[in-house]
C-alpha cells in the first residue's frame, strides 16, 4: 500500500503544479494582452504621425517642382540676357571702329575743305 500512497502524492503533487502552472499562465498572458494593447496604441500614433509626415513631404516636394520650374526660367532669362549683351558688346566695339573711321574722315575732309577755302 505504501507505493500506491507514494503514486497518489506524486499525482497529487502533478496536479497541483500543473494548476499553478496554468493560473502563472493565465496571469502571463493577461499581462502579454495588456502589453499588445498598449504596443498597438503606440503603434497607432506612430502611424499617424508618419501619415502626417508623409503629407508634409509631399507638399515639400510640390514646392521643390515649383522652386525648380522658377530656377528654370531664371536659367533661361539670364542666358538669353547673356547672349544679348554679347551681342551688344560686338555691336558697340563695331560703332566704336566705325567712329574712329568717321574720325579720321572727317578729319581729312576739313583739311580739304580748309585747302579749297584757301584757294
Amino acid at each position: 500500500m505504501a507505493d500506491s500512497d507514494i503514486t497518489i502524492e506524486i499525482l497529487k503533487g502533478i496536479r497541483s503544479d500543473m494548476h499553478e502552472f496554468r493560473e502563472e499562465f493565465r496571469e502571463f498572458r493577461s499581462e502579454q494582452q495588456e502589453t499588445n494593447r498598449g504596443l498597438e496604441g503606440r503603434l497607432g500614433a506612430v502611424e499617424e504621425r508618419l501619415e502626417v509626415l508623409d503629407e508634409r513631404l509631399e507638399i515639400t516636394n510640390q514646392r521643390l517642382d515649383i522652386g525648380n520650374q522658377r530656377l528654370d526660367v531664371i536659367e533661361s532669362t539670364l542666358l538669353t540676357v547673356a547672349r544679348r549683351q554679347r551681342a551688344m558688346g560686338r555691336t558697340v566695339r563695331t560703332a566704336a571702329r566705325d567712329v574712329s573711321n568717321l574720325a579720321g574722315r572727317v578729319t581729312d575732309l576739313e583739311t580739304r575743305v580748309g585747302r579749297l577755302e584757301t584757294r
